[in-house]
């Protein structure tokens, strides 16, 4: 303890030009130890890691189709079991595909011209119907 008081009262000695050359040596020492870090820290972060190769998962394709044309009901008894109550028909009026939806979307959007997009299934009777995911209405209708 008697060092430090030793060390303390020779700091509180110094006066002007000896202070100021202490405080910039000091100053020089302590800048020197910085750049030596700040060179080690620079060598140890540019060595090559040995980390094995990072694999991305496969990128997600988009499988549903689009098709356009005018929603129209269509009576469920033609496809029993299967709750298919809806077909995109075309200018003409010919079948385009069948619909189904989980959601009300195709009751709301009955009658409209519009854009539906789905995935593409089968019926257990064989019958194809695009399962609608989103209902696109066109704002000329």
């Amino acid at each position: 303890m008697q060092l430090l008081k030793d060390i303390y009262n020779s700091a509180e000695d110094l006066r002007g030009r000896k202070l100021l050359t202490i405080t910039a040596v000091l100053t020089l020492i302590f800048f020197g130890i910085g750049i030596f870090i700040g060179y080690l820290n620079n060598r140890l972060l540019n060595q090559n890691e040995n980390n094995p190769a990072v694999t991305l998962p496969p990128p997600v394709v988009d499988t549903s189709t689009t098709f356009f044309g005018k929603i129209s009901y269509v009576n469920p008894d033609y496809y029993p079991g299967e709750e298919i109550s809806y077909v995109l028909t075309d200018a003409s009026g010919k079948d385009i595909v069948l619909l189904k939806a989980d959601d009300d979307k195709l009751s709301l959007a009955e009658g409209l011209t519009a854009k539906v997009k789905g995935k593409e299934m089968v019926s257990k009777a064989g019958t194809k119907y695009l399962m609608v995911k989103e209902v696109i209405i066109n704002a000329s209708n």
